[in-house]
């Protein structure tokens, strides 16, 4: 017979292996499975990686417009740093 368990319970199990624990350590100490936690957290991230309801999901030009934004802002970045480098290299001559 399957056990059935609250949405609550499952947060809580998913949230503590979030926060470093393993699947094996948390099916141990709740006797449960390894897998069903697994399954938990496959669900729960899921869940996560949808828009709120009424909030409609991205579009495909809008993905792409924030990816080539957040490309740019990591090769400004990168290029400060190798100018960093640079600089420290030199000095360090």
């Amino acid at each position: 017979m399957a056990r059935e368990f609250s949405q609550e319970f499952k947060d809580q199990v998913v949230e503590l292996y979030r926060r470093g624990r393993t699947f094996k350590d948390l099916a141990r100490e709740f006797d449960l499975s390894a897998t069903t936690i697994s399954n938990w957290v496959r669900v729960a991230d899921k869940k996560s990686a949808q828009p709120p309801p009424g909030e409609p999901p991205e579009s495909d030009k809008a993905k792409v417009a924030r990816l080539e934004r957040e490309l740019a802002e990591r090769n400004e970045e990168l290029e400060v740093l190798g100018k960093a480098l640079a600089f420290f290299a030199r000095r360090h001559r």
